[in-house]
């Protein structure tokens, strides 16, 4: 977490328990909800949280779509940036079956209200309460993925002819996310919801979607950013950790955090000596073992290089 981050919340903290502590967070969070509540009676779509997730979709994907533009120094594989063709590939279908699938929604929500429409609850949960169910739901969610990610790699068929449409980019980027096949994609959507569905507040559910899909963009976006869970704290995952499961598919199967990838076995450090052995830009060309063990040999002179120059300061 950068250290101007931490003074903040240093500061709101301070603040917060000056005032009363949990009651005037207990406040702030009931004030939070009232506020969701002037959404009515368009939140009483029982697939509201869908349109959620799709504009916390389109606004990361765009703004990693910018930092690809603009050449990011942010960049995690600073030799393979996604052409706009392949760009294009990528978030034209999506574009189009998205909407399609959220406009859906909300016609059964106008058209048939007895099925599609639900009521909510006027009290929020304690402010404590609501961070724990939405903790609790994000970590429960992340060791599903985790699992259902990596049953799609162990299962010849499902790697094969499902999980590979996902693994055409050694080196993803924003649009790439959500590049799957649509079983792949169906599945992910039903086992991801599951955690927030029977765990959260409504306000939480909504939170946890808005989250959880930027988190998802954010670790198949190629850069390391500096709001990514891996930047706040030392369990965090984010595009740093996930580049590398794109070109060493048995490693960092995780999402939010990487501490399932440790706690089985399946956790690759982020180095500058991870070499991506495919050819850049995003090709299905290998290197030979030689070539990747040159580049290898010079990233390393040049970390040691880098060490000696911090010695002698």
């Amino acid at each position: 977490m950068p250290a101007s981050m931490k003074h903040v919340l240093a500061i709101m903290g301070g603040i917060a328990l000056g005032y009363g502590g949990s009651d005037v967070l207990d406040h702030m969070t009931q004030k939070a909800w009232d506020f969701c509540l002037l959404g009515e009676p368009y939140i009483s779509n029982v697939y509201v949280e869908g349109s959620i997730a799709f504009v916390a979709w389109l606004i990361s994907c765009l703004y990693f779509t910018y930092l690809d533009v603009t050449r990011s120094d942010t960049k995690v594989q600073k030799d393979y940036w996604p052409t706009n063709r392949e760009m294009l590939k990528t978030a034209i279908p999506q574009l189009i079956l998205y909407p399609l699938g959220c406009g859906y929604t909300w016609y059964l929500w106008s058209t048939y209200p007895e099925e599609y429409r639900t009521t909510h609850p006027k009290d929020a949960p304690p402010f404590f309460v609501f961070m724990g169910q939405l903790v609790f739901a994000m970590t429960l969610g992340d060791f599903i993925l985790y699992w259902q990610h990596r049953i799609f790699h162990i299962i010849p068929y499902l790697r094969n002819h499902v999980h590979s449409v996902h693994h055409e980019y050694s080196a993803p980027f924003g649009w790439a996310g959500g590049w799957v096949h649509p079983l792949e994609d169906a599945t992910a959507i039903v086992f991801q919801s599951i955690p927030a569905y029977y765990i959260c507040h409504p306000m939480g559910r909504y939170l946890y979607c808005f989250l959880w899909t930027i988190f998802l963009i954010d670790e198949h976006s190629g850069h390391d950013v500096w709001w990514s869970p891996s930047r706040w704290v030392s369990f965090g995952g984010g595009g740093e950790t996930h580049d590398i499961h794109h070109y060493f598919p048995t490693k960092n199967y995780g999402f939010i955090f990487c501490f399932w990838d440790k706690l089985f076995g399946t956790y690759l450090e982020p180095s500058a000596l991870n070499v991506n052995p495919f050819v850049p830009p995003l090709s299905f060309t290998r290197r030979t073992e030689d070539e990747v063990k040159q580049i290898m040999d010079a990233q390393l002179a040049y970390a040691e290089r880098l060490q000696k120059q911090k010695l002698k300061l």
